[in-house]
């Protein structure tokens, strides 16, 4: 499998993940690597609320568009950022 951006952009490299959210394949330069906050219950009533930080890989306009309308649910960062 091959990585969409790039191959719209005329460059041919090897795919090492899919975009959680739209589905398309990514290659390490155009991966991004994020943390979504998950919300769920661990009682009886919704009162009873655990947070848990899920991985998530994104390609870069999904990632773009994620940190921009839910900037306190999701974090993303290219591979080797820190």
């Amino acid at each position: 499998m091959r990585c969409l951006d790039c191959r719209v952009n005329g460059q041919d490299r090897p795919a090492v993940g899919i975009c959680t959210n739209c589905g398309a394949a990514v290659c390490e330069q155009c991966v991004r690597i994020g943390r979504q906050e998950t919300s769920h219950v661990t009682g009886f009533s919704s009162a009873d609320l655990s947070l848990t930080e899920t991985r998530q890989l994104a390609c870069p306009e999904c990632a773009a568009a994620l940190s921009a309308q839910h900037s306190h649910e999701y974090r993303f960062k290219p591979i080797g950022a820190s």
